[in-house]
């Protein structure tokens, strides 16, 4: 497999220097003298990939449909996967849609990113359009909830590169809020004797949680009283050794602990690109080698493909040519039995106040857990649903987290939506579904 995709690809010719800036990868000189080239790429995005990339997803949309058509049992759950929730500078009050909340409560379980620090002894910046590093009011997360009171979401990742913004007080104050809404949560702790995963139950199905990121941005120091599940440096570098100890621990006491479904959340991956790095997928692979059944992505803060994995001849359930798709670029064998496993490489934002249009747009990727004939976990895509961030609705200009089709509606009363956006929204629907047309709710 050494020889295949993703280890060995063409690599992309007559890319602009400016769409193969990362400064995930500079020093904060580096990527202040790569300054104009990041900006450029933020506005501009970069939609392209290896030949082989794009020939893999074609195939992996094709696997993707085929699960999403297949029925699931009556007693399945729906499990919701969000991407980053990040800060807002003003209207926390009433920027959350009833309509969001309905669609994501009609999931038992929501998992996501909290990309923000919430701490009420620092002020929320407010005065610019975005900023370098964040502090968000408590509502942005005390907004999400469900009809009986609880939080909307099961666990949140915090695992990410602004989780130190207001330094070791935003990190406490950050996870006690969570605590005091009873949202479990993993990425950071203050003692390396602590649990670094969590674990909750969902209708007798017992799910653990694991948060981990590429590390902090160049300009926020590190604070030794602060422990942040980190990937191993260098692993993303071409021709490196993937290595994953921790996260080989973490599977292994998930195991032990008895859960049936193992998530790793990764904070990865380079923004504003559509499609994941190879060498990303490398070590996505490893993780669901690993023990993953599900590894959820963010950072990159627009929308990449999913990737599915069969695992020890799972592929020998499919039919022949959806079967011979998975047999050429999606096997793995590891230990266990066999089982398929998801890649969700990005969902974008949840919520933000990312200033281009593209960045506004989330996506709301559903699926359905269900116990198979021997009694193990098993799983398929469901429904999916896209979010808009309105920066200033209607009359009122107030702002807004409405779902896609709500803010199509609306914004027709006020205005012709622009051909450019609707192609944008059939280019999103069917660069992740490869469907035009996708099933809703």
């Amino acid at each position: 497999m050494s020889d295949c995709f993703p280890q060995k690809f063409t690599p992309e010719k007559h890319v602009p220097a400016w769409q193969q800036v990362r400064v995930e990868n500079l020093s904060f000189l580096q990527s202040a003298l790569n300054v104009v080239s990041y900006i450029r790429k933020s506005i501009y995005k970069k939609y392209s990939a290896p030949t082989e990339e794009l020939k893999h997803f074609a195939g992996q949309r094709q696997i993707f449909r085929h699960l999403l058509n297949q029925p699931a049992p009556t007693d399945s759950i729906r499990l919701g996967l969000v991407g980053d929730i990040m800060w807002l500078r003003d209207g926390w009050e009433g920027f959350l849609d009833g309509g969001v909340l309905d669609y994501l409560s009609a999931h038992e379980a929501v998992l996501g990113n909290l990309e923000s620090v919430i701490s009420s002894r620092f002020k929320v910046p407010s005065l610019l359009p975005d900023y370098f590093t964040y502090n968000s009011h408590p509502h942005l997360i005390q907004a999400f909830r469900r009809p009986d009171g609880r939080s909307t979401f099961s666990a949140l990742s915090v695992a990410n590169n602004h989780a130190l913004d207001r330094g070791e007080p935003g990190a406490r104050d950050t996870l006690s809020l969570l605590d005091q809404l009873q949202i479990p949560h993993s990425g950071i702790s203050f003692s390396k004797e602590e649990r670094p995963y969590v674990v909750f139950e969902v209708n007798g199905i017992k799910v653990g949680f694991y948060a981990a990121a590429w590390g902090l941005n160049s300009f926020v120091a590190p604070n030794p009283n602060v422990h942040m599940n980190a990937l191993p440096a260098g692993i993303f570098e071409p021709g490196a050794r993937i290595e994953l100890p921790e996260i080989r621990n973490v599977l292994a006491n998930m195991a032990a602990d008895g859960c049936e479904y193992r998530v790793i959340a990764v904070h990865w991956g380079y923004e504003f690109e559509y499609y994941p790095c190879p060498r990303v997928m490398c070590v996505a692979r490893e993780i669901v080698r690993e023990g993953a059944d599900l590894v959820l992505g963010t950072h990159p803060h627009v929308q990449q493909p999913c990737e599915t994995l069969f695992v020890n001849g799972h592929e020998s359930q499919l039919p022949g040519a959806i079967r011979d798709i998975a047999k050429t670029q999606s096997t793995l064998t590891a230990d266990g039995p066999p089982r398929k496993a998801m890649i969700a490489y990005s969902m974008g934002n949840l919520a933000t106040t990312m200033f281009t249009f593209e960045c506004k747009v989330g996506w709301i990727l559903s699926l359905r857990l269900f116990r198979d004939s021997s009694g193990r976990i098993d799983w398929k895509p469901d429904a999916s649903g896209f979010v808009m961030n309105v920066p200033r609705l209607g009359p009122t200009r107030e702002r807004r987290l409405m779902m896609l089709d709500d803010y199509r509606r609306i914004m027709g009363k006020y205005r012709r939506i622009p051909q450019w956006e609707e192609q944008y929204f059939a280019f999103l629907e069917e660069h992740l579904l490869g469907d035009p047309a996708p099933p809703t709710a």
